[in-house]
């Protein structure tokens, strides 16, 4: 059985795994969202845009919960790139 501190580093690990996807999946939905709207390929945009913004969303969401500043700092960071390439959409 796991320790209570043994519990908390466990969630704090899946926590930051969940985060660190979210930015990857909302990084792909945005630059496929970029790529499809240069291609005027306007249905896989109007798909695409929404799901990068939800990940972004999730990540916000969920952000707060990271115990380790340096960590919580990072993806914040990579959020602030996340918004950035959405808000050329």
């Amino acid at each position: 059985m796991l320790s209570e501190e043994e519990l908390r580093a466990k969630t704090q690990r899946s926590l930051i795994d969940l985060l660190r996807t979210e930015l990857g999946i909302g990084l792909t939905f945005a630059q496929s969202a970029l790529l499809a709207k240069r291609a005027g390929h306007m249905e896989h945009y109007i798909q695409a845009k929404p799901q990068a913004v939800k990940a972004a969303d999730a990540i916000r969401q969920f952000m707060g919960r990271v115990a380790d500043d340096v960590v919580r700092s990072e993806i914040g960071r990579e959020l602030i790139e996340l918004d950035r390439l959405i808000s050329t959409l």
